[in-house]
This record gives C-alpha cells, sequence and structure tokens, in this order.
C-alpha cells in the first residue's frame, strides 16, 4: 500500500510540474526599427514590474544604455502594456539565432524586443512575415506590435 500512495504521488508530481513556457525577465525593451508608420516609424520602450519609459531620441538602438529611457509614460499606458513583459516565450532564450527575418518579404516593418533575465541580456528583430517568424514567436511579436499600435 505505501508504495501505491509514493508511486501516485510521484506521478501527480511529475503531472504537476510541467515546463514553463514563458521566461519571466527582468525588464523587456521593445519597439519599431523601421517601417510603414504614419506617426514615426522609429520608437523604443521600456518595460519593467513597475514602469513604462520611453527614449522619443530613439539613441537606445545605436547606444544600448538604458540611461536614454527619460520619458515616463502615463499609468494607463503602463496598464496596456504591462502583461507583454510576461508574455516572452522561454524558447526565444534558448536558441541563438538573433534575426527572424525574410529578406523576400516586402514589408520594412522591422521590430526589436530585449530582455534581461537571469543576468543575461538577450535581443531579436523580426518583421513578423509568415516565412521568417517561427511559430513560438509568432504571438508575441503580434503582442509586440499589437501593444505599440496601442502606445503610439
Amino acid at each position: 500500500m505505501k508504495k501505491l500512495i509514493l508511486s501516485i504521488t510521484i506521478l501527480l508530481l511529475a503531472i504537476s510540474c510541467k515546463k514553463e513556457n514563458y521566461a519571466n525577465p527582468d525588464y523587456l525593451i521593445f519597439g519599431a526599427l523601421q517601417g510603414n508608420c504614419s506617426q514615426g516609424c522609429r520608437f523604443v520602450y521600456y518595460l519593467d514590474n513597475l514602469k513604462l519609459k520611453e527614449d522619443s531620441t530613439v539613441k537606445y538602438f545605436s547606444s544600448k544604455n538604458l540611461d536614454d529611457f527619460k520619458s515616463f509614460l502615463a499609468d494607463d499606458k503602463f496598464t496596456i502594456a504591462k502583461d507583454l513583459k510576461n508574455k516572452v516565450p522561454i524558447a526565444l532564450t534558448e536558441t541563438t539565432k538573433k534575426i527572424f527575418i525574410d529578406l523576400n518579404a516586402s514589408s520594412p516593418n522591422l521590430w526589436y524586443a530585449e530582455i534581461r533575465l537571469n543576468g543575461r541580456t538577450y535581443y531579436w528583430t523580426f518583421d513578423n512575415s509568415k516565412s521568417g517568424t517561427p511559430a513560438y514567436l509568432k504571438p508575441f511579436a503580434d503582442e509586440i506590435i499589437r501593444i505599440s499600435s496601442l502606445l503610439r
């Protein structure tokens, strides 16, 4: 009987311990490097658990200096973006690929995402084309684009 209870307990623990699908980064930086847009094609945001900031100079893309994020955005915009940080697929941190672009795609839109996780910085550039974006990246990429348009 003890062996049966032990076996059931181990089985229940194994079933309940599912692999985490999302990273829990310290911060998320996201934005557009270029593209077709009416309100400017380059913008970049910094998001952590407490605040949403913008680098209105977009110098961050070349400097990689977090001090470039000087403009605090209003609480309503933080509310729009706050869950995005929790939607980074862990699979992105397990690939060595940094650029997800289909050079034959007609869209000039390029997006950027960066996270800090366990003391390491990860970053990616993507165009969100069907042929250039892997399935595990697509929902996150769609969400970055959606949130970005709501913030603009």
